[in-house]
């Protein structure tokens, strides 16, 4: 069974009915429920930091991302030593 088939199977329901949508954290492998996932991606990581944790950043703030403005500056020349 490989990482993705374990995140997605569902954990049976025992007498309590609240942990039949539980599955498995993409990260840590914990169990959670995705409604209280603080994730952008909640039915893959249980919160936002094992988001971040695993992708480097997290979703809410590449949304939010502004692209930086190019100046008009040229690059300058780089001069070698020993060249002429």
């Amino acid at each position: 069974m490989n990482a993705t088939d374990d995140r997605e199977t569902t954990i049976p329901a025992g007498r309590d009915a609240e942990f039949t949508g539980l599955i498995r954290c993409k990260r840590c492998n914990l169990s959670y429920t995705p409604s209280k996932s603080t994730s952008a991606l909640r039915l893959t990581y249980c919160s936002f930091l094992c988001e971040l944790g695993d992708l480097g950043f997290s979703m809410q703030g590449l949304e939010h991302m502004e692209r930086v403005k190019k100046t008009d500056e040229q690059p300058k020349e780089t001069v070698r030593a020993g060249t002429e």
